[in-house]
Parts: structure tokens; C-alpha cells; sequence
């Protein structure tokens, strides 16, 4: 029976009910309370200030659907849930609660780095640390379960959505969203329901355009795509959320192939299924249904349990169930997995369980925010003017110097109010310092393409304090995109900084060649002109509610950089997208045949990136030595390595393990990652680092997409970022 699979997640949880007495509840129920569970709200049907994440369609629910919608989104607020919930559960027949889901994506209310910047952290327990707070805080404002993480792999920096993803690597991605699954998912009363998504596919859609088709072949797809879920997927998360494309032109809400035939039968998938907003309804717009009565089927079929703000079920599942056009067992597993999921979070034994039992923004979350922004911070480039002295008077130029937008779109709920800006922390600090912002964030047109709102700045009327750079100056240009340039609905053409913030950039390079240059941003941005002309360049991503005081930090030295790139920054719009993890090639580009126009390469740029992953700079030095790689008795690949800190100042370094098979009988990637450790080292400091592989982790699809897991020929290398292995190995494997 589908309920004797179910109970794989609440081994970390105690259940509260037992099987037996959930189906009781479930046979109980009627056809129209059973398909209520399977639909999700929009938390307006509730609460006039709720969020919308989507849009709103002209159908409205029939009255029954509100009176049993077994989920809502967008709600917040432990006064107003509790309100709602006991209003719910005091009309429904059978008193069951409501379960209170948002997007959670980087922080409730305490604000941490986006997830692209906190996979830069290499760093996965203090993210797992991360989504614990983040789940302390929204259960104890009523929210019980999380749209996150997001574990698309993502080449593309035009696409928007780069900023919830962990980057460019399918192993980072894994990695990643296994930690932020176990943060989420705590035993207690403070822990909320995680949901990995998209599944899968979406991080490759097409130029980078939002909701666009995605066209990849069935190898790079389950190679790469599925990766990662298949290994979050083993922190047992409660939701699985479908992705918009299609795979193979078939859409993933309706696709049984890949939610029925791969996530659950053979990556083993036991929790409940939930569309994106809106995508059952939208398999009619890409027409593989004729009205939404087949959406409804093919989604119901495909084994999508939960339909997120779209009319299909809610107006359509009822009568198909009733005309024997959708088995009623169908609707009988939909609504017995949610009904186990809200069992698993304690909600039949206490509805309210969670509220009101954590603080927000306590001192304890500000420094882990405050941590984690510092160690998400990447150090691109040093002319040895970084760390600067806190005696030396510094220029802090750019709108980012008084601006408290360090947070993101996602940042829903963050509190923006305790944000200080760069200009409050320097003078809490009591740091000598000239701020001047110089520009705003976007002209007026930017303002009209990005439909937002100018924030004002101090912009000043003349130029005049320009003309007072002397070359002997040293000025921090803290620059990037609106927040409303990176996230869902934002794909960008060009990769450049806002063309005030290049104009007032540019003014300053004529007057001093002492620049260090802050970017805050959510993806890669074209850099070249940026880099060539500062002497230090720092990515801080969108850094969270305690941004300011870690940019500062690293800028003085009271932090040293640790960050790595997680995804590659490119040279420019031109080469994306754009990864360290390309297959092998013929006619083969090297600086020895530089001259041969026959080989794979750009005549006008480099095929390199501008900033490679895995790269990132420190105020030390550090030595990978001693590296050794053996097959043990236990069939495993151990690797062995001393990392040592050859600085004067204390730093922690990435060692990051690559592996290239040599030969196969399809083309192989040139190195693909599948270790990485973060050593944290004083100075003179030297410790050992040890990887125990499996064998089945260096298997691939072979030529007729049998999985090969044997017989390889592997060359195993280490180092501290893609580009940079100072060590080679060649086993069998």
C-alpha cells in the first residue's frame, strides 16, 4: 500500500498519530474535503495583506475550496495565523488544521546571504546553521513549511533565479541543499517542512529567459540536474516542487515519467509533490492539454499532490473523480501524503505548535547572519591594498554607502528596518571616513524597465567633491544591481553595473587608481572594466541583514576573506553560459597553438573566465602539501593532504578535489568536483585533510546509458580552486 512508504520522514520526527488512525481520518472524509487538502491558497483568500508571489487569475475558488484548502501561502504573523487557523479548523468537518507555507529562501526575518553567496561560504554546516534560525523564526510566526532550497544548477547569470541557487556545480548544489534540508527540518516544534525544487531541469533554460524551454539531452540532464536532488533527497525532505519547463517537450507537472518513474520509484521520493504556482493551468498555455480538465488528469496522473494557485483541481478534479476519469485512489494518496506531512510537523496534536517561542533578530542570529555574510564575501583581486588601516582617511563612494537594501526580493519578510547601512556601521565604528553616494542605483528610465521606484539619494547637485580626489586617495566604491534586477521574473541581457554607477565609477578612476571596488549583486556581473581599473575588487552578493558590518570588516581586517566562487564569472554576456564543468572538445584550444584558428575558441575574447570557480583570495598564504591517493581494501578512493598557513594573519582555505575520467565511451567532462573541505588554520598552522569516496561516485551513463561504475581510468587532482591543481594522481578505478 502507498502509506506503508510514507514514514521515512517522520523517523526524524515522532509521529503523532499513528497510520492507522490517519486512514480512519482519510475515509472518513468526503471527495470534496480530500481534494481540498490537494489545493493550495493564496493567503489573500484569508488575509487581505498577505503576499502574492504569483499572479492572481480571474476564476475564484468555489467556496468549498477556501472552506477546505488544505494549505496557504504568503500569510505571516503569529496573531493573525493563529486567528485564521482557528477560525478554519472550528467550520471544518473534521477540525483539520491548516498548513502555513511561504518563501522562506534566505533567512525569515533575520536576513542571511543569498544562497548564491552562501555556497561561496564552502561552508555547508554554518548554511545548515543558517536554515535553522530561518526555520526558528517562521514557525514561531505560524509558517510550518519553506519553499527551499532551490537546487538548480545554473550557468547562466542572465537568468534571475541564479541568486537561490548554489551555482554552477552539481555537487555543490547537492551538498548545499542537503544542509539547508537538516536546518530546516529540526525535531522540535521549531522546525518546518523543506521542499527541494525545481524538479528539475529549470537552472538550463533556454538564453536565460524566465519560464523559457529548456533543451538538454537525457544524459546531461540526469548527470547534472538530477544530481543534486538525488543527493538531498537523502536528508528525507517533506516536499519535492515541480519545475516550469518542459524536459524533453514534455512539462514536468504532467510529466509521470520523471514524477512517478524517477523521483519516486528510483530515487525513492516518499513526500508530497508540489506544483510551482500556477503550472497544471499552464500546461493548457503550452498546449500539451486541451482545457484544464486534462491538465488536471495528466498533473493527477504525473502524481502532483498539491496544485499550487492554479484552477485545474479546484475546479475540475471533482467531477473528473465523480465521471471515473481520475481513480479516486488517485486523490487518496494526494491527500493521505499531505495529511501525513501536517501529522509529522505535530499539527493534529497541536495546531499552533511553534508560535511565538523564538525571538527574532536576537544577538545569537545577527552573528551567525554577520558570520556567514563574512565568509560569503569573495576577495577577487588584491594589489596589496586590502586590508586598508583603520588610521588612513577612506573615501566611501556609490548609493550602496547609504542604502539598506543589502537584502533581495526573496527577503519577504526580512526586517529591512534593521539594516544599517555602510555609512551607519563606519560611524558606530568610529572609523574615519567621507561617504558620498554620488548617483543613484538606477536612473530614471532603469527605474521604468525594472518598474520600481527611484529610492532617493544625496546625490549632490555639482561635482565638486570629485575634483577634491588626489591620486594619493584611496576610495571604496561600493556599487551593483537593484535588488529588483535579480530574482524570479528578472532575466538581464546585459551583465553590466547600472549606467549611473559606471558613469560616477569612471569619474573616480580618472582621479586616483586606488580603488577598492564592493559589488553587491545577485549573480555575475561583467566586471572587466571594474577589475582592470580597481586594485581590489570584493563580491558580496547580496549580503543579509548584518552586510554592512562584514563588508567593513573585511575591508580593515578585522575579517579575513575565506569565500570561493561558486559559479564562474565570465568575461563577458558573451561566453554564457558559462562553467568550469565543459565535456571535452576537439581541436583543442591551448596557449601553445594560440595562433592556430582551427581550434575551439572566440577569435575577439577568451574562452576563460574572468574569475574561474572554486577562485577566491585571502590576506594569507596557504600550502597544500603531501597529497597522497590510495585505493583502500574497502574499495574506496582515500586522499589524503596537509594544508598549512604560511601568512601571518589567520585564514581558512577550500580544498577542493576534482576527478577527470581519461577514457569512456561517451565524452567526459575535463574535471568535475567531488570533495571540497574548509580548514580554518592559524598562522603557521598545519593540518591534515582526508576524502573517502565511494567508486559508484566517479560512475557515469555509458553509450547506451548503462550506468558504468567500473574499470575507469581517473585522474584525481587538488587544489584551491578549478584552475589552480597542484597535484595530479592517475588511479584505476
Amino acid at each position: 500500500m502507498f502509506h506503508d512508504a510514507l514514514v521515512s520522514f517522520a523517523e526524524r520526527r515522532a509521529i503523532f498519530m499513528e497510520i492507522h488512525e490517519l486512514q480512519q481520518l482519510l475515509s472518513e472524509m468526503s471527495l470534496q474535503e480530500k481534494i481540498g487538502q490537494m489545493v493550495q491558497l493564496t493567503g489573500v483568500y484569508f488575509d487581505k495583506e498577505a503576499v502574492l508571489t504569483g499572479v492572481v487569475g480571474e476564476q475564484l475558488p468555489p467556496e468549498w475550496i477556501i472552506q477546505y484548502a488544505g494549505s496557504v501561502l504568503g500569510v505571516i504573523g503569529k496573531d493573525k495565523i493563529y486567528d485564521i487557523q482557528s477560525r478554519y479548523m472550528e467550520q471544518h468537518p473534521h477540525h483539520i488544521p491548516l498548513l502555513f507555507m511561504a518563501d522562506v529562501i534566505h533567512g525569515c526575518r533575520t536576513i542571511f546571504p543569498i544562497p548564491l553567496g552562501q555556497a561561496c561560504s564552502f561552508h555547508p554546516e554554518l548554511v545548515s546553521e543558517a536554515a535553522s534560525i530561518a526555520a526558528s523564526e517562521a514557525s514561531s510566526e505560524g509558517l510550518r513549511a519553506t519553499f527551499s532550497p532551490m537546487i538548480d544548477v545554473s550557468r547562466d547569470p542572465r537568468w534571475g533565479r541564479m541568486m537561490e541557487s548554489f551555482g554552477e556545480d552539481p555537487y555543490v548544489n547537492g551538498i548545499m541543499g542537503k544542509a539547508m534540508v537538516d536546518g530546516y527540518q529540526q525535531k522540535d516544534d521549531a522546525g518546518i517542512a523543506a521542499c527541494l525544487k525545481h524538479f528539475a531541469g529549470y537552472g538550463a533554460v533556454n538564453a536565460g529567459r524566465e519560464y523559457n524551454d529548456v533543451e538538454i539531452s537525457k544524459r546531461t540532464f540526469l548527470e547534472q540536474y538530477v544530481k543534486p536532488f538525488r543527493m538531498a533527497l537523502k536528508a528525507k525532505p517533506a516536499m519535492v516542487m515541480t519545475a516550469f519547463n518542459a524536459i524533453d517537450r514534455k512539462p514536468i507537472s504532467g510529466n509521470k515519467e520523471l514524477l512517478k518513474g524517477l523521483l519516486r520509484d528510483k530515487e525513492g521520493f516518499e513526500g508530497t509533490v508540489i506544483s510551482d504556482w500556477g503550472s497544471i493551468g499552464q500546461l493548457e498555455e503550452q498546449g500539451v492539454a486541451a482545457d484544464m480538465e486534462e491538465a488536471a488528469i495528466q498533473a493527477s496522473e504525473a502524481g502532483v499532490d498539491i496544485d499550487m494557485m492554479s484552477p485545474a483541481y479546484m475546479l475540475c478534479l471533482e467531477k473528473l473523480v465523480e465521471s471515473g476519469k481520475i481513480p479516486k485512489a488517485f486523490v487518496d494518496e494526494s491527500a493521505f501524503r499531505v495529511l501525513m506531512m501536517k501529522n509529522q510537523l505535530g499539527l493534529f496534536e497541536n495546531p499552533f505548535a511553534g508560535l511565538g517561542k523564538s525571538g527574532k533578530l536576537t544577538l545569537h542570529n545577527r552573528e551567525k547572519a554577520y558570520q556567514l555574510a563574512g565568509e560569503s564575501c569573495v576577495l577577487l583581486k588584491n594589489e596589496k591594498l586590502l586590508p586598508l588601516s583603520r588610521k588612513k582617511k577612506v573615501i566611501w563612494a556609490g548609493p550602496y554607502t547609504a542604502s539598506r537594501e543589502l537584502l533581495s526580493r526573496w527577503s519577504i519578510f526580512g526586517e529591512h528596518e534593521a539594516v544599517e547601512t555602510i555609512e551607519d556601521v563606519l560611524q558606530k565604528k568610529q572609523i574615519e571616513a567621507e561617504c558620498i553616494t554620488g548617483c543613484n542605483i538606477l536612473s530614471d528610465e532603469e527605474c521604468k524597465v525594472w518598474q520600481v521606484e527611484q529610492e532617493l539619494s544625496d546625490k549632490p547637485r555639482d561635482e565638486q567633491w570629485l575634483e577634491t580626489i588626489t591620486h594619493e586617495d584611496t576610495v571604496v566604491c561600493v556599487l551593483g544591481e537593484h535588488e529588483s534586477q535579480s530574482g524570479e521574473a528578472a532575466s538581464r541581457a546585459f551583465l553590466t553595473l547600472p549606467e549611473e554607477q559606471q558613469v560616477l565609477f569612471e569619474k573616480i578612476a580618472e582621479r586616483t587608481s586606488n580603488i577598492v571596488t564592493v559589488v553587491i549583486t545577485g549573480r555575475p556581473l561583467d566586471l572587466r572594466r571594474i577589475s582592470e581599473r580597481s586594485k581590489a575588487v570584493i563580491m558580496a552578493w547580496r549580503p543579509g541583514t548584518m552586510g554592512a558590518e562584514a563588508i567593513i570588516d573585511i575591508v580593515y581586517g578585522r575579517l579575513n576573506p575565506s569565500g570561493k566562487l561558486s559559479v564562474s564569472i565570465p568575461w563577458c554576456v558573451g561566453q554564457v553560459p558559462i562553467s568550469y564543468w565543459d565535456v571535452k572538445t576537439g581541436h583543442i584550444f591551448t596557449e601553445d597553438n594560440s595562433e592556430n584558428r582551427f581550434t575551439s575558441r572566440y577569435m575577439d575574447i577568451p574562452n576563460t573566465p574572468l574569475y574561474p570557480f572554486g577562485y577566491g583570495l585571502s590576506y594569507t598564504e596557504f600550502d597544500i602539501s603531501d597529497i597522497d591517493v590510495q585505493i583502500g581494501q574497502d574499495k574506496k578512493v582515500h586522499i589524503h593532504c596537509n594544508v598549512c598557513n604560511t601568512g601571518n594573519v589567520a585564514g581558512a582555505e577550500v580544498v577542493q578535489c576534482y576527478y577527470e575520467t581519461l577514457y569512456a565511451s561517451v565524452v567526459r567532462p575535463k574535471k568535475e568536483l567531488v570533495r571540497f573541505r574548509k580548514v580554518f588554520l592559524e598562522p603557521g598552522e598545519k593540518k591534515d585533510v582526508d576524502f573517502f569516496i565511494d567508486q559508484e561516485e566517479f560512475s557515469y551513463y555509458g553509450k547506451n546509458m548503462e550506468t558504468v561504475s567500473s574499470g575507469m581510468k581517473l585522474r584525481i587532482s587538488i587544489g584551491n580552486s578549478s584552475d589552480h591543481l597542484v597535484s595530479e594522481n592517475i588511479i584505476q578505478a
